[in-house]
């Protein structure tokens, strides 16, 4: 395998250490730029066009031309992920990074917008456990953007709030993420994802004012109404959540991680019972969706003792799901 990464940079294709931008530019300097992370399954992109919608959206909010038209994009998109199969096994899998800065530099000399894509293999190793374990979420001081400073629905480079909470959660709780309040304390979003919980049979999550329109949050929300799961977006706070019967988070890469604890108290007594009953039936039918069972491709890469445990663990629980 060619263990080279192949980077797609204003159209052309470059290995890494040739994908070269200047320091000066305004996405390097000032965070002047948009981004956006599609997720292959079994080296298919799931969704793209629902990503590049977003991805446009962003870049209309911020007024950055790319310079290509969506069916361009989605092309050289096709062809980053082609470029970069050869590096990796069939059971491995890439989150696909497009990332648009301005280009504007300091010096004052002419410029253009960047574009460029690459692809990081997804280091199942960082989540693989959580399916059945469930992480701990902690709630920082810092608080998440204010849409009537940077609207949260647009996903754009400048991310130092998230990075501080996410410092300050772990060097408190190394085994903590972020569970970021809004500028009132209602819950609003993790550091990298959307949340969710489930209360009285019924499945709620923080108002899209006030949060990513993620791709995942949409699919999840889809396949509940088709489910005939009742849904509710509004304001929620930390309180909520102690009574709440199961929760989770969910994002491009591990799709659906379930939530043991928040702030140190247990979601309902959730030991040797994650992923709760809903949350188990929304990643079945997301199973279905992608056609590859993520939990399952997670597990077995983790190539230790533990994993044979857990893969057995994970069929038994599996198949309890409606």
């Amino acid at each position: 395998m060619n263990p080279e990464s192949i980077i797609y940079l204003n159209g052309k294709f470059l290995p890494e250490y040739k994908a070269l931008v200047p320091v000066t530019e305004r996405g390097f300097f000032g965070g002047d730029g948009v981004y956006e992370v599609t997720r292959t399954f079994r080296h298919k992109l799931f969704r793209l066009d629902t990503h590049l919608d977003r991805l446009f959206r962003s870049l209309a909010y911020v007024r950055i031309d790319p310079g290509l038209t969506r069916a361009e994009l989605a092309n050289a998109t096709e062809q980053t992920l082609t470029q970069n199969l050869g590096r990796v096994d069939a059971e491995s899998d890439y989150a696909v990074w497009h990332v648009i800065t301005r280009g504007d530099n300091v010096t004052g000399r002419p410029s253009s917008t960047i574009v460029s894509m690459f692809c990081v293999e997804i280091d199942f190793d960082n989540f693989a456990a959580s399916y059945l374990e469930g992480i701990e979420l902690v709630t920082p001081g810092v608080r998440r953007t204010p849409p009537d400073s940077i609207d949260p629905k647009a996903k754009v480079l400048s991310r130092m709030n998230q990075i501080q909470a996410a410092i300050e959660v772990k060097r408190a709780n190394p085994r903590a993420t972020p569970l970021m309040l809004d500028a009132a304390g209602n819950i609003a979003e993790t550091n990298t994802g959307n949340f969710f919980f489930v209360a009285e049979g019924r499945l709620c999550t923080s108002s899209p004012r006030n949060v990513l329109g993620g791709v995942t949050r949409t699919a999840i929300l889809e396949i509940a109404k088709k489910l005939g799961i009742e849904t509710v977006e509004g304001d929620f706070t930390p309180y909520d959540i102690y009574a709440a019967d199961e929760a989770f988070i969910c994002s491009t890469t591990p799709v659906i991680l379930p939530v043991n604890k928040l702030n140190g108290t247990e979601i309902n007594d959730t030991e040797d019972k994650l992923p709760g009953p809903v949350t188990l039936r929304l990643i079945k039918h997301f199973i279905d969706q992608a056609e590859t069972d993520f939990v399952e491709q997670a597990i077995s890469r983790l190539g230790d003792n533990s994993s044979k445990g857990m893969a057995e663990k994970w069929k038994e629980r599996l198949v309890t799901a409606d």
